[in-house]
């Protein structure tokens, strides 16, 4: 593969998608695997099953895993990562394991450490990296400081420290192009900051060069990289870096061989978790880390890449065995989470929702999830359509539901129950909440940012955004009438100049809207509810055909439900213990399975 930062745009459309995964995936279908996996983890109740089994026993070279909702993907990378340990491929300190969000790190973290202490582990385990991209990137900037012009003992400012850094130096920054940005709507002064912030990250994000934007004959985005130039300056001036720029200077220290080297010769193998959520800059890090031995495996679903408006591109996945010779893919097939008809109904809307084949070259990844023990599953209506003739009938007739499940013991509380939108404002949320609050059912919206945790007796109004990485029992996907989501603004403005994803341009809207709408399905363990006001839009029609429409449904299968009760039970014996800064979990009989998936 190239050395980051030097592949051009016409290189990166060259580089094969998922169809030369298939081939990928064929050629090494009959080789031998080398697979051993230490004997504790065998041990563990349950053992992993065999999808599971392919990626803990995966010892040397690159490895992509397709690692879908519910599939125990974490519970299966810590489990690799203990299996390195135990079978002495490699030491604590030589082992290093990222993710996204300091909570995702930290989480990560303390199930990677319980999981090695209950397989009978007993090496020095803080020695292990588990932590932040943003922080790896501090890790290699911190000695190198001076190669990008920063002195000794620079500050990292946060977001709320940018946009003030922004805010208080605007003249200087924005200045001399208020003219033309004025006329783009940047004469307000926190809308200028605001907007700036968001250029600025995703420039740095896509390695786009600020130089060449500032020389280009289109007089917006040109004046926005004079801007970006001003301020890259005036970081260096105040020794401080944010964090697109930690990551952007620590791509650059990585590009001389013998930092490379020595980054390499510290860590011999790397793991990556939502590895779909990676940003162009993030992944040439990675690989550059990784180098020409390539152990590195990166977990991810390609469904679930939603965040392309910050930076995040599915490319660096679907591309992925591309960039790697040699990469072996696999894939994790049982979803834990959800019912058998949730599983079913949303992987046959997800095939046919959009356009992934244009041109003989697919562009998303052949999925084969099956439901956890599907003989197992109770019958009754799992996926359930609410039709109101306005949003207000909407609202009431959810609200039946609600409390019909609620009256005849289906859930405890309402705090099992989530309603996910693609905005929580006033406009989009005001008629669910007027409605539940009429119902006397008790909500509570989540503004973004503001994510807390779950529980309580509220059902959780927020955004599809918000709701990544969690589930509930009741999962309610809303305002299917209309089709509004996030959009990518920032990244078509820019994409003559770097920004590349990988797909068709025509057919982006379409991608992102059903990734989105995949993500809030999927985050439903017992009931999905589907609601619209009016008629559903187009794109739902297959899945809405498919499910129950209330009130005409299976009452007495649905009442009989006990949705939560499993769980219950699985976590009961859980104790949390404080042990030298690190949680430790002991875990009763039962409990592992039910934490860790």
């Amino acid at each position: 593969w190239p050395e980051p930062g030097a592949e051009s745009r016409e290189n990166e459309q060259a580089y094969p998608g998922p169809s030369a995964v298939s081939s990928s995936r064929e050629h090494h279908k009959g080789d031998p695997m080398d697979i051993d996996i230490a004997p504790a983890i065998m041990r563990l109740n349950p053992p992993p099953d065999a999808s599971q089994m392919q990626v803990i026993g995966h010892a040397e070279g690159p490895m992509l895993v397709i690692a879908g909702p519910g599939s125990g993907k974490t519970h299966t990378i810590q489990l690799r990562a203990v299996n390195l340990l135990l079978t002495g491929r490699t030491l604590p300190c030589e082992l290093a394991i990222y993710a996204f969000g300091r909570d995702a790190a930290w989480q990560l973290q303390w199930r990677f450490e319980s999981s090695a202490l209950a397989c009978g582990f007993r090496g020095k385990l803080n020695k292990v990296q588990v932590t932040t991209i943003h922080s790896l990137c501090l890790r290699l900037l911190q000695p190198h400081a001076a190669m990008v012009g920063l002195g000794r003992d620079y500050r990292v400012l946060n977001e709320e420290e940018q946009r003030a850094l922004l805010s208080q130096e605007s003249d200087a920054v924005f200045g001399p192009d208020k003219d033309i940005l004025s006329r783009r709507g940047w004469g307000d002064g926190v809308h200028a900051v605001t907007e700036a912030a968001r250029y600025f990250d995703r420039i740095c994000d896509e390695l786009i060069d600020a130089d060449v934007v500032a020389g280009s004959g289109r007089p917006f985005i040109a004046a926005v990289a004079r801007c970006l130039q001003r301020y890259r300056q005036l970081l260096l001036d105040r020794n401080a870096v944010d964090f697109a720029h930690l990551q952007l200077w620590a791509h650059q220290v990585l590009q001389d061989d013998d930092i490379a080297a020595a980054a390499r010769g510290a860590v011999s193998h790397l793991m990556v978790d939502e590895f779909q959520d990676t940003s162009r800059v993030q992944t040439r890090i990675l690989e550059r880390l990784a180098g020409v031995n390539g152990n590195i495996v990166v977990v991810g679903d390609d469904d679930q890449s939603v965040y392309r408006f910050r930076g995040a591109s599915v490319s660096n996945l679907l591309e992925f065995p591309g960039r790697f010779p040699g990469c072996r893919v696999a894939e994790l097939t049982t979803n834990y989470r959800s019912h058998r008809d949730i599983v079913g109904a949303v992987g046959q809307w997800m095939e046919t929702t959009a356009p992934w084949n244009i041109n003989g070259r697919s562009f998303r990844f052949a999925k084969h999830a099956v439901p956890n023990e599907p003989g197992a599953h109770q019958d009754y209506p799992a996926v359930i359509s609410v039709l109101g003739r306005d949003p207000v009938h909407e609202a009431k007739q959810l609200a039946e539901l609600l409390l019909f499940l609620k009256h005849n013991g289906a859930i405890a509380g309402y705090g099992q129950a989530a309603l996910l939108l693609h905005s929580v404002k006033d406009g989009v949320s005001g008629p669910y909440l007027d409605g539940l609050e009429r119902a006397g059912i008790p909500a509570r919206c989540e503004p973004a940012g503001h994510v807390r945790a779950d529980g309580g007796d509220e059902v959780l109004v927020t955004t599809v955004h918000q709701a990544k990485g969690r589930e509930w029992d009741v999962v309610i996907a809303g305002s299917l009438s209309g089709t509004g989501m996030e959009t990518d603004r920032v990244g078509r403005t820019l994409s003559e100049h770097g920004v590349y994803s990988g797909e068709p341009e025509a057919f982006i809207a379409d991608y992102d809207r059903a990734r989105q709408h995949y993500v809030a399905f999927t985050r439903a363990r017992n009931l999905l509810v589907l609601t619209a006001a009016g008629e559903p839009d187009a794109r739902f029609a297959s899945i809405w055909a498919g499910a129950a429409r209330w009130p005409g449904v299976d009452r007495d299968a649905l009442a009989r439900q006990r949705f939560g009760d499993s769980w219950d039970v699985a976590c009961k014996d859980v104790i949390e213990i404080a042990h030298l800064d690190r949680l430790v979990l002991r875990l009763g009989p039962g409990a592992w399975n039910g934490l860790n998936r």
